[in-house]
């Protein structure tokens, strides 16, 4: 029997401005139960975007998500995906502002979890 290879990419976001309990309500009705239940399966292996509104609420309100999505990295469990990092369109960008964007994705990514990443999430109205 051959084994399957899936790919899995997981987009986790929240828009800039949103309410407090939305960020709440989903981090502990969703993003969490999900991402903890994914990393007690070692062998399942995943690329994760998280959003950077996102980010900055866990950082402020809830830093065990990022220790969680750290681990998993570390344990080369999560290989983590940059793009624009307030979640814009960037083909409306102008092109100094569209770079601005993915680079504080990138740095923020390499300052908290010690790695860049390499590929990038399109917001979905660009298509």
């Amino acid at each position: 029997m051959k084994k399957l290879k899936f790919g899995i990419v997981v987009h986790n976001h929240q828009p800039v401005g949103n309410l407090d309990d939305v960020f709440e309500r989903l981090t502990h009705g969703c993003y969490r139960p999900f991402l903890s239940t994914v990393k007690d399966y070692p062998s399942i292996r995943m690329t994760l975007h998280v959003s950077g509104p996102l980010l900055l609420w866990w950082e402020k309100n809830d830093a065990s998500m990022l220790d969680l999505i750290a681990a998993m990295i570390d344990a080369g469990q999560v290989e983590p995906l940059g793009g624009g990092f307030f979640e814009p369109i960037l083909s409306t960008l102008l092109p100094w502002d569209r770079r601005g964007q993915i680079v504080m994705m990138q740095e923020y990514m390499r300052n908290r979890f010690g790695v860049a990443p390499e590929g990038l999430w399109l917001a979905e109205r660009v298509w």
